[in-house]
């Protein structure tokens, strides 16, 4: 996996992982006070070496992460491994595990269908979110089915199946939690059982991305 590097004119850098069916450019409106590494294609599975290696041939020694959705797996992989090189660690709509079946059935529907799949779990995702998702489908979505060919899709499924995305892994690190009020891929409710006495910054009117809304960026602060 190669890396992006975005210069933004800050003194720290974040790292940005997308979720399973969407590309990094899922993050191109997004505007918080960080310099952004990006991956440069679509993420599937642990990609912490590549990472680990790219931070080194830079020169930086200390990096937050935001993981999104699936994505949040991939960033504890990464705090696993190299936790002293993690300040913030930042988990938007995370989900301690995910079903079995609704994985499978998923694999089945793609496996089917894979443009028709996609399109209907990208519909889900943005539930609640209409303004998003016109701009998604009118500027993105191609972008994204093309690049999640079946053997990417397959391989992040099976990334995520029996898998468990915890959180205690970063327990060296700042965390933040922030969630969509109207989230149908990773209900709301699921996270206050895990976790009911962790602040959550809960985005009001959004769904499975509330990075998207504006209300996301003014929460956001760099600590």
């Amino acid at each position: 996996m190669e890396f992006d590097f975005i210069y933004r004119g800050h003194e720290r850098s974040l790292v940005l992982i997308p979720g399973w069916g969407f590309c990094p450019d899922i993050f191109s409106s997004l505007n918080i006070s960080y310099n952004y590494i990006l991956p440069k294609r679509a993420v599937y599975g642990d990609i912490s070496a590549d990472l680990h290696d790219f931070l080194l041939s830079r020169d930086i020694a200390e990096v937050s992460v935001l993981g999104w959705s699936m994505g949040v797996c991939v960033v504890l992989d990464f705090c696993a491994e190299f936790s002293d090189m993690i300040k913030t660690l930042y988990a938007v709509s995370w989900k301690k595990a995910f079903d079995n079946e609704d994985i499978l059935s998923q694999l089945k529907a793609i496996e089917l269908n894979r443009i028709a799949a996609l399109k209907q779990f990208y519909r889900r995702c943005f539930c609640g979110q209409r303004a998003d998702y016109r701009w998604f489908s009118s500027t993105l979505e191609e972008t994204s089915i093309r690049q999640w060919a079946m053997p990417e899709l397959r391989k992040g499924l099976m990334y995520l199946k029996g898998k468990t995305c915890d959180l205690s892994l970063c327990s060296g690190s700042q965390l933040r939690i922030f969630h969509g009020e109207k989230d149908v891929i990773a209900p709301l409710s699921e996270i206050f059982k895990h976790f009911p006495r962790v602040p959550i910054d809960v985005i009001p009117n959004t769904g499975h991305l509330p990075f998207l809304s504006s209300e996301f960026e003014r929460r956001f602060c760099v600590p």
